[in-house]
C-alpha cells in the first residue's frame, strides 16, 4: 500500500517547549502522535521515546496474512512495552520522574485499520465528506459527560485518566475499522481539538486543496481561536 500524509507539530503561542512528537512508518501503514506531561524535559522525552519504542515494534509485526487476525492483540501489547520502557524511565532517572504522554496511532493494512489510544489525543476519519471522531478521551471530563453531568461541576479538560507511562499498565482502548480507499484519517493533540470542533475540521478538509493546506490552516485556526498550547495535526489517506 502507498499513502499520502502530512504533519505538523506548532509549539503555539505560550509554551516554551513542544512536548508533543509525531512519526509516520508509511513503509508499514503505521503512524502515530503524542502528547508528553511531567517536567521541563520529561513530557518531550516521554511522547518521542514510547513512539520510537512503539515503531520498534511495528516494524517486527509486519503485517501477513498469517498473522492478520492477531495484528490486534500484538498491537496492544507494543503499546504495553512502549508504556512499560516510558514507566521504568521515569523510576530510573530522577529528573523524568512521573513523566507521561498520550497516545494516538493508526496501523493501515489492505484488510483492516487498527486505530488505537491512550488519553485524549484524537483519532478522527473522514469518509465521504462527513467527519467522525473514532476515539473517546480518557479524561475526567468525558467521564463526567458520560455520567450526564450529575457528579458536579465540569472538571478542566486536561486532566487524563489513562496515560503512556505513568504506571505499570496503560490499558489501551483499540478499534477495529473496514477500510475504504477514500478514507483519510486525522490525528491530533488537544492542542487543535480542545479549540476547534468537529464541524469545523470537517470544513476545513473538505475544502482544502491539499492535505499540507489542511494541516496548516487547522494549525492557525486553533491560533485564532484561543489555543496555546502545543498543536499536531497529521493527516493520512491512501
Amino acid at each position: 500500500m502507498t499513502f499520502r500524509f502530512y504533519g505538523i507539530s506548532d509549539i503555539g503561542l505560550n509554551r516554551p517547549t513542544n512536548q508533543d512528537y509525531w512519526s509516520a512508518l508509511p513503509d508499514v501503514g503505521f503512524f502515530a502522535l503524542a502528547d508528553g506531561m511531567g517536567g521541563r524535559k520529561g513530557g518531550e522525552i516521554a511522547a518521542r521515546e514510547a513512539i520510537e519504542s512503539l515503531g520498534e515494534s511495528i516494524r517486527q509485526l509486519l503485517p501477513s496474512s498469517d498473522k492478520e487476525k492477531s495484528l490486534s492483540e500484538e498491537l496492544l501489547r507494543a503499546i504495553e512495552q512502549a508504556n512499560l520502557w516510558v514507566y521504568k524511565m521515569g523510576c530510573d532517572i530522577l529528573p523524568l520522574a512521573g513523566m507521561g504522554t498520550t497516545l494516538a496511532c493508526l496501523l493501515w493494512t489492505p484488510e483492516c485499520v487498527y486505530c488505537a489510544h491512550v488519553g485524549d489525543s484524537r483519532i478522527y476519519r473522514l469518509r465521504k465528506n462527513k467527519l467522525e471522531l473514532l476515539t473517546q478521551d480518557h479524561s475526567l471530563f468525558t467521564r463526567w459527560v458520560i455520567k450526564k453531568k450529575m457528579a458536579g461541576p465540569s472538571p478542566p479538560k486536561n486532566i487524563i485518566t489513562r496515560a503512556i507511562g505513568t504506571k505499570g499498565r496503560a490499558n489501551p482502548e483499540l478499534t477495529t475499522l473496514a477500510p475504504d480507499p477514500n478514507d483519510l484519517f486525522l490525528l491530533c493533540s488537544d492542542g487543535l481539538s480542545d479549540f476547534v470542533s468537529l464541524l469545523e475540521l470537517e470544513s476545513i478538509l473538505n475544502a482544502s486543496q491539499n492535505l499540507e493546506s489542511s494541516v496548516r490552516s487547522m494549525i492557525q485556526r486553533a491560533k485564532n481561536n484561543g489555543s496555546s498550547d502545543n498543536i499536531t495535526a497529521l493527516i493520512i489517506s491512501n
